[in-house]
């Protein structure tokens, strides 16, 4: 199960810390992006944990603390008022890098935050206490901290409490995460795909940016499964999805629609940019081999891609335009991108 990691104490410095590449950063980053927690709404399950916090510690304020790249968004936060603040302003950041929990008894002596927004004005923070939100592979989501705008001291009982409930968090994080994936191919289920596509038209309307998709259909896969067993097939699909990830970014979705089809959403992409990452999964999966019983097999996809218009009311009708390019990539031969 994920780790809150241990429990030592680092009183105004931050115990192990290391520096973080920019590679560590971006994989960092894209783990935590497919978690697919940023921007969702609260939920009762978090906000008894940060409850809990606050009761447990006697603390006015705790928060569960997602450390995005510019930013830190609170997916449960009692007391505090905001959905996030900046990443500079983040006593959670300097949690996240460290290797076990992190106390500042008076941050209004601590040469790293004395001049942070949050110690000098609203909610004047004095008393820090984060712990850690690793994932199973360690890579760091966050924190789980309590605040107080009085200096105090924490009791190795209650900093146990603190690291208790983290783990609790990442668990459920983790069932949720579980939750949404599709068991084969690891790319979301139909469902959890519509609801993040839904989101990244909420986003695109209110930032004003672009927002592209992509269906992307196996080829022939039908006569595959038929001539080489459903063993291959599967054996395709985990493939194809793969090569479809690894061409996406951080803040991309991949979703099953079922059977050998998925879809992708592209927040911040134009048409153009679409139809270059498209070409780019169509020659990766152009090139994959697998093995079966008579001998190597080659497959392919076709892609057809869309980009949201302003009349748009639902994902359903960005996700139907590429649908019928898909099916004008089809009737032109397969193994192609149309738009």
């Amino acid at each position: 199960m994920p780790s809150a990691r241990g429990t030592r104490v680092s009183q105004y410095t931050i115990e192990g810390a290391r520096t973080v590449s920019s590679e560590d950063e971006e994989l960092r980053l894209r783990k935590l992006h497919q978690y697919n927690l940023l921007d969702t709404p609260k939920e009762d399950a978090f906000d008894r944990i940060t409850r809990l916090v606050s009761a447990l510690l006697d603390v006015p304020i705790a928060t569960i603390t997602l450390v995005d790249r510019d930013r830190q968004w609170f997916k449960s936060e009692q007391g505090l008022g905001v959905e996030e603040t900046p990443r500079s302003q983040s006593f959670c950041a300097h949690t996240m890098i460290g290797e076990g929990p992190m106390v500042v008894q008076d941050a209004s002596l601590d040469a790293r935050f004395v001049d942070n927004p949050l110690v000098t004005g609203h909610p004047a923070i004095r008393f820090y206490a984060g712990v850690p939100l690793h994932a199973a592979d360690g890579t760091s989501l966050g924190a789980l901290c309590a605040i107080d705008s009085s200096p105090r001291h924490i009791e190795p009982q209650q900093l146990k409490l603190l690291a208790d409930l983290a783990n609790l968090t990442m668990e459920q994080f983790e069932l949720r995460l579980l939750a949404t994936l599709d068991g084969l191919t690891g790319a979301m289920r139909r469902s959890s795909f519509l609801a993040t596509a839904e989101r990244d038209m909420v986003l695109a309307a209110k930032k004003g940016s672009p927002l592209s998709c992509l269906m992307i259909d196996a080829d022939n896969f039908k006569s595959l499964n038929d001539q080489f067993g459903h063993a291959v097939g599967d054996e395709a699909l985990v493939a194809i999805a793969k090569a479809i990830s690894d061409q996406l970014r951080r803040g991309d979705s991949l979703g099953r629609m079922g059977g050998e089809e998925f879809c992708v959403s592209l927040p911040g992409t134009e048409l153009s940019g679409a139809l270059s990452v498209a070409e780019r999964m169509r020659e990766v999966i152009a090139a994959i081999r697998l093995q079966t019983d008579t001998g190597v097999v080659s497959i392919t996809a076709s892609f057809g891609a869309a980009a949201l218009l302003s009349s748009d009311s639902s994902p359903s009708d960005l996700i139907h335009r590429a649908d019928v390019a898909l099916y004008e990539a089809k009737n032109s031969g397969r193994n192609r991108v149309a738009a």
